[in-house]
């Protein structure tokens, strides 16, 4: 094992919460707009099914999801609460305030938090966090100050990359693979999502 895989594997074992930005880490970064019939204008998101699946693998795992998004998207809310995520922090386009508020909220050390971003806007999270990561598709600048970048691309499995990630540098892949085997993934009871508007600050 080389110096950098042991050190993220060394950060990678202290996380109890993932934390992830939306467009371009759950999604492809596209953005579609529709026209409802009464004229309103809807924004659709397309997610992957393989990162849906990882938030109840963490949860079974013992180990919280959140996201921090600077949109306000409603099929964001409605992902995020039907996959038992903890926390959903809406308009946060400077998202520090937002990691500090959680680490309040949960008495969390900035050490047990991982992040997964993309852009400019990620940044000053991914500064913070104990496991800084990128995805495969992630801006130059912002690959240049993670710990470690996904091979899968956003909204095509890299959330569950780094998920599968902590659960194995924690030891808890084989009772994952159990359960898995089982049936039992994500049985363990969702939390109520909490979530948090910026604007409404």
């Amino acid at each position: 094992m080389d110096k950098k895989t042991a050190e993220i594997l060394k950060r990678a074992k202290k996380i109890k919460m993932l934390i992830t930005d939306v467009d371009g880490v759950l999604t492809d970064a596209t953005m579609n707009f529709f026209a409802t019939p009464s004229g309103k204008i809807a924004e659709v998101k397309k997610f992957c099914a393989y990162d849906g699946l990882a938030c109840h693998m963490l949860r079974d795992g013992g180990i919280k999801s959140a996201i921090i998004t600077g949109g306000n998207a409603p099929a964001t809310e409605a992902r995020a609460a039907s996959l038992g995520m903890d926390f959903l922090y809406y308009n946060y386009l400077g998202k520090g305030p937002a990691l500090k508020d959680i680490l309040k909220r949960t008495g969390l050390k900035k050490e047990e938090i991982a992040y997964i971003g993309d852009d400019f806007i990620d940044m000053p999270v991914l500064l913070e966090a104990g496991l800084a990561c990128a995805v495969k598709t992630s801006i130059p600048e912002v690959k240049k100050i993670v710990h470690y970048i996904t091979k899968k691309e956003g909204g095509r499995g890299a959330f569950r990359e780094v998920a599968e990630l902590l659960l194995k540098a924690q030891g808890k892949w084989p009772q994952t693979i159990k359960n898995a085997q089982t049936g039992n993934i994500g049985k363990t009871p969702k939390p109520k999502l909490q979530v948090v508007d910026f604007k409404q600050q």
